[in-house]
């Protein structure tokens, strides 16, 4: 019978693993992934008093996920401009960003934010590069590197969500 409970332990944990690898993916469609782990944290610290996930861990996953928030938005914006675009092609990479977020998911609710993020950040610096400079070709790379940015960030905050999940399932192993 020991046996048999120590199965069911193991198994809720790797469903207990699934679930936050599933919920960090979540960064991916523009859903707050980080914020969704740090959500499943909190609930299994309430359910269990606080025992092994502390408001202590609370307070660094939350962290964690503001600082891939932040890793997000400065990677997003500022690559393009490391990569030689202008102040309007900056500017309009992220504001093309944005308002191709909420375009897309209009028209496709959830994946249609993400590629409207990229879409949206890509026409943005062609568009602020090309008032700029007329020039078609350059105005499209630097558009190709707005994406490569967008891209980049949220791998990065991928990453930041997985650390997250990995100091979750340290804590709350069996």
């Amino acid at each position: 019978m020991e046996l048999l409970g120590e199965i069911g332990q193991w198994s809720g944990f790797v469903l207990w693993a699934l679930l936050l690898i599933v919920a960090s993916l979540f960064v991916y469609l523009g859903l707050g992934g980080s914020f969704i782990v740090l959500g499943l944290a909190v609930i299994w610290a309430v359910v269990t008093g606080f025992a092994t996930v502390t408001w202590q861990w609370v307070l660094v996953l939350l962290g964690l996920a503001l600082l891939g928030e932040l890793l997000e938005f400065l990677i997003g914006t500022f690559y393009v401009a490391q990569k030689g675009a202008t102040k309007p092609g900056v500017v309009l990479a992220f504001v093309g960003g944005l308002l191709g977020t909420f375009v897309g998911n209009s028209l496709l609710p959830v994946v249609g934010a993400v590629l409207g993020s990229f879409v949206g950040a890509f026409g943005g610096a062609v568009l602020g590069e090309y008032q700029r400079y007329q020039k078609l070709e350059p105005s499209l790379r630097v558009g190709g590197y707005a994406f490569l940015g967008r891209v980049l960030a949220m791998v990065i905050k991928h990453i930041i969500a997985l650390v997250m999940v990995f100091l979750i399932l340290r804590l709350t192993k069996p």
